[in-house]
Formats: C-alpha cells, sequence, structure tokens
C-alpha cells in the first residue's frame, strides 16, 4: 500500500524549469508561488554548483534567486491583494523565504570568507522581501 504522502508527491506539479517559465504565467497567484518554488530551485542549483567549484554558475544562479523574488514581489503587486486581507500566499511566500534565508546562510558557511561577498546582497534581498511579507501579515490592518 503507497502511503498518502507518497502520492501526494507523485500528483504535485513540477517546479518550474525557468524564471521565463515563471513569468509566463498569466494568473499572478499562480506566478507568485512559481517564481517562490523557482527561488528555492535556484538556491539549490547554486548549491550544488558551489559543490563542484564552479562559482560563475553559483553567482548566475544566485541572481536567479534574486530576479525569482523580485517577480514573485511583482506578481503579488499586480494580483492587487493585500496581506491583512488576503493572508495565504504571501504566507506561502513568508515560510519559504525564511527556509530559502536558512539554506543561504548555511552556503554562505561552507563558502571561503572570500567568496562569501556574492551571497550577501542575495541574503539582504531575499530577507527585505521576507520582511516586508511577514510585516504585512502580521503587521496592524488599515
Amino acid at each position: 500500500m503507497i502511503p498518502l504522502f507518497t502520492l501526494f508527491l507523485l500528483f504535485a506539479p513540477p517546479p518550474p524549469s525557468s524564471l521565463d517559465q515563471v513569468k509566463a504565467d498569466p494568473n499572478p497567484d499562480h506566478r507568485a508561488k512559481a517564481a517562490i518554488d523557482y527561488a528555492s530551485v535556484a538556491e539549490k542549483n547554486a548549491e550544488a554548483a558551489y559543490a563542484k567549484g564552479e562559482m560563475q554558475s553559483v553567482a548566475a544562479e544566485l541572481k536567479n534567486v534574486v530576479d525569482s523574488i523580485e517577480a514573485a514581489q511583482e506578481a503579488f503587486a499586480a494580483a492587487r491583494k493585500t496581506p491583512g486581507r488576503n493572508p495565504t500566499p504571501f504566507k506561502y511566500a513568508e515560510l519559504r523565504s525564511r527556509e530559502l534565508l536558512i539554506r543561504l546562510g548555511d552556503l554562505e558557511q561552507r563558502m571561503d570568507v572570500s567568496e562569501r561577498s556574492v551571497i550577501a546582497e542575495v541574503k539582504a534581498k531575499v530577507q527585505e522581501m521576507h520582511d516586508a511579507w511577514f510585516e504585512g501579515i502580521m503587521g496592524r490592518k488599515k
């Protein structure tokens, strides 16, 4: 007998394969979720490239992380929803961005001190968006 969780994973849609594919989605809510998911994929690709010693690929994937986070924010703006009234998509983004910050911190710790400058800007941008989403959800409703 196959566990229910395994069945859920089998029928879950695969993560987007490119940022262009994410941006092509006409639904802003889906686009925001896909952009967040793609940011996680790009971070994992950066980890794999770092393990191989390919710093140019690491920098390119980290740029994809920033571009994905910005695409998610643009999609939220296009949807014209606010976190106070519609917290579900923002909560998803906030939780995933927190996980992303943890993974970026782990990658930063594995990097040599001279290589860490490439990740500092990325962490700052992800932290900025995470804080905005968190504050939007937990802040005062106006």
